[in-house]
């Protein structure tokens, strides 16, 4: 059963998305938020797997709102114009709808979101050879610098951007965590919160804490696992 949130500002379309989901069986709605906050709290407390989000809640603000929640769920967003959709697919959309939201359309991205991802059917059908990079260039200065992938110790999220921290030192990347982590081969680099992936050859220790999984670095560098990311980790231990 997939979760679904759905937060907008005008409750007409709220409705119309929710008397849809009534009929995918494999979905339940938990929730509708009409505004930012309530939204963000729903978000951490319910934890959807799918989340239609108007991309004006909040006074276009919506792209930063998801920013500021510690669950990320796949988000659908949904617009009265095609003016925000580039932003939105740089803000990790599954997909963008425009208001009204045709029957077509919502069946369409509701599979979508339930779809296998592009990397699991490529290692599908190569099952012996990799999809993934062992070498990456990132800037350094005016130039472009080649590091290796099993230098990389972890990756942290700046918002659009991320943070590439390696035993070669700190990398500044223009592409959201999100993206970078379709291209990580994932037996190794683990997402553990909405805005950390590590590589699991740096990972010293994992303990708990007041009900909550940490994971200590061999730097010294201590990363809590989110809520949603404890089933990457718990294969790992014996």
């Amino acid at each position: 059963m997939n979760t679904i949130l759905i937060a907008d500002r005008e409750p007409a379309h709220r409705q119309q998305i929710r008397l849809h989901i009534a009929g995918r069986p494999e979905f339940r709605v938990v929730g509708e938020c009409g505004n930012r906050h309530e939204t963000i709290r729903y978000v951490n407390a319910l934890e959807p797997d799918i989340l239609f989000l108007d991309v004006q809640l909040g006074g276009d603000r919506a792209f930063d709102l998801i920013q500021q929640t510690d669950h990320l769920p796949k988000i659908i967003y949904t617009a009265d114009t095609e003016l925000h959709a580039l932003q939105a697919f740089h803000h990790q959309a599954l997909d963008y709808l425009l208001k009204p939201c045709g029957a077509a359309r919502l069946d369409a991205a509701l599979q979508k979101a339930i779809s296998p991802t592009v990397a699991g059917t490529l290692q599908q059908k190569n099952p012996t050879q990799s999809p993934y990079h062992l070498n990456f260039f990132v800037e350094d200065g005016k130039r472009l610098r080649r590091l290796a992938v099993c230098d990389i110790c972890y990756l942290k999220a700046a918002r659009d951007y991320t943070v590439i921290y390696s035993t070669h030192g700190e990398f500044l990347s223009a592409s959201g965590i999100g993206s970078i982590e379709q291209r990580l081969d994932p037996s190794r680099f683990l997402r553990v919160h909405r805005s950390f992936i590590v590589n699991v050859e740096c990972v010293h220790a994992c303990y708990r804490d007041v009900g909550r999984f940490y994971l200590q670095l061999e730097n010294g560098q201590e990363i809590g696992v989110g809520k949603r990311y404890v089933s990457n980790i718990k294969p790992l231990i014996l």
